[in-house]
C-alpha cells in the first residue's frame, strides 16, 4: 500500500496496516515528469497505451432512469379522465428508436441504447406519449430494471445503464509552478520509498513528513535521493540525457466523466458587443485552442475559432491599406448607390473584400472612435 489517504491519530505510524482496496478511490500509477514532445502542454498528460490497454484507470458508471403511473386506487382518488390514465408499454414514437424494448415498455437486460434511443416506454391511453428519451451524450448497456410501487400509491419504474470509460503517465514539469502543487513531487518520492521496501508513513495534511524523512529512504532501496532515474528513448531507442523524476502517484477517480466533456456547437446565443459564444461549457476557451495547437489540427482550429464564432469581413484599401466605409454617395446622372468607398483614393478600384473576426474589427472600429488609424495589408 503506497498512501493512507485517510489516517487516524489511533494508528501509530509503526503500527501495521490492513490493506482494503476494495473501499480506495483511486488507483497508483507510476508517474514520468518530462516534457514528451511538446504533447502534455500545460497540466494535459501523456498516457502509456499498453497500461490503458491493461485495464488502467478503466471505471464504470451507473446511471438510473425512473418514471411513474398511477395505479388504479390512485385513479379511483384522483378521479382522473380515462383518457389521462398513464402506463408502462411499448409505443412507436417519434422522438426515438424503441427497438431495445419489450412489449412492457422496459428494455431487456443487456440491452445496449445509445443517444435518442427511448430507455422507459410510457404513454397515456390517449395516444399521448410520454416515454424517458436518452439525451444527446448518454448511452450504455442496461443493467437493471425495477418495477415497484411506494406508499403513495404509485407505481415506478427505474433502469440503470452502465457506461466504461478507458482513458503509466507523463506529466509536464510546468504543471507543478503553475498549479502549485509541489505535493505530487512529495507523494511520488514517498510513495517510491515505501513501494520499494520503506516504512509506511501517513501522507495527510496533520502528520506531513519533512523532506529529509522522504529522501532517506530512497538511497537504502537503490535510487538516487531525490529520486531521479535514467530512462531509455521507446522511440528512439537511445539513453535519454537527462535524468526524469518517477515515482508512483495516486489518482482519485472522480465523477467527471469524458462524455461530460465534449464540447460542441454550431450555432447558439453570442454576446452583443463582441458576437462571440457566451462563456458557457460548449465555449471553445483558450486551453482547447492549446490542446488543438499541440495537435497539429490547424483546419479544426480555424473553425472554432473563426468560422462557428464571430466570422465577419470588411472592405480594405490595397493602395492605401485603410479600411473602406460603406455608405451612400451620389454617382452620375444624379443617382444614389449604397457601397464600399474610399475616401483616400476616391474610388473603389482598389477595395477588396477580407474576412476578419467580428472582433478584430470592433477593436478597428474603436481606435477609430479615439482618433488612431489602422493600416492592414491585404
Amino acid at each position: 500500500m503506497v498512501s493512507d489517504c485517510l489516517g487516524k491519530p489511533s494508528y501509530g505510524l509503526g503500527q501495521k496496516i490492513h490493506p482494503m482496496p476494495e473501499i480506495y478511490n483511486g488507483q497508483n500509477a507510476i508517474v514520468a515528469v518530462n516534457v514528451h514532445q511538446g504533447y502534455n502542454q500545460l497540466d494535459s498528460l501523456v498516457m502509456n497505451r499498453a497500461s490503458l490497454e491493461r485495464g488502467m484507470f478503466q471505471t464504470e458508471h451507473f446511471h438510473s432512469y425512473k418514471a411513474e403511473v398511477e395505479n388504479k386506487e390512485t385513479l379511483e382518488t384522483k378521479r382522473l379522465k380515462p383518457k389521462d390514465k398513464t402506463d408502462f408499454r411499448k409505443l412507436h414514437s417519434k422522438s426515438g428508436h424503441v427497438d431495445s424494448l419489450e412489449d412492457d415498455g422496459f428494455p431487456f437486460i443487456g440491452a445496449n441504447l445509445q443517444s435518442g434511443d427511448i430507455v422507459i416506454g410510457k404513454s397515456a391511453e390517449s395516444g399521448a406519449d410520454h416515454s424517458v428519451k436518452l439525451k444527446y451524450t448518454e448511452g450504455g448497456k442496461v443493467q437493471r430494471v425495477t418495477l415497484s410501487a411506494n406508499h403513495e400509491g404509485t407505481n415506478f419504474a427505474s433502469v440503470s445503464l452502465r457506461q466504461g470509460i478507458v482513458p503509466d503517465i507523463v506529466i509536464n514539469p510546468h504543471a507543478f509552478p503553475t498549479w502549485q502543487t509541489p505535493g505530487q513531487l512529495l507523494e511520488a518520492a514517498l510513495g517510491k520509498g515505501i513501494a520499494s521496501g520503506g516504512l509506511i508513513r501517513y501522507a495527510t495534511p496533520f502528520t506531513t513528513p519533512s523532506v529529509d524523512e522522504i529522501t532517506e529512504q530512497l538511497p537504502r532501496a537503490g535510487y538516487s535521493r531525490w529520486g531521479h532515474e535514467r530512462v531509455c528513448s521507446g522511440r528512439y531507442g537511445k539513453m535519454k540525457r537527462s535524468l526524469i523524476f518517477i515515482g508512483p502517484t495516486c489518482y482519485q477517480r472522480l465523477t467527471h466523466m469524458a462524455v461530460d466533456k465534449v464540447k460542441f456547437r454550431n450555432t447558439g446565443p453570442v454576446q452583443p458587443l463582441t458576437r462571440q459564444p457566451v462563456i458557457y461549457r460548449k465555449r471553445f476557451g483558450e486551453m482547447e485552442r492549446d490542446c488543438l495547437l499541440a495537435h497539429g489540427a490547424a483546419a479544426n482550429l480555424h473553425e472554432h475559432l473563426f468560422t462557428l464564432s464571430d466570422f465577419s469581413h470588411m472592405h480594405i484599401c490595397g493602395k492605401f491599406s485603410n479600411i473602406s466605409n460603406v455608405n451612400q454617395r451620389l454617382v452620375a446622372g444624379g443617382g444614389k448607390i449604397r457601397g464600399p468607398f474610399c475616401k483616400f483614393c476616391d474610388s473603389i478600384e482598389h477595395i477588396v473584400k477580407v474576412n476578419v473576426p467580428y472582433g478584430a474589427k470592433l477593436l478597428c472600429q474603436e481606435l477609430f472612435s479615439m482618433g488612431i488609424s489602422i493600416k492592414i495589408g491585404s
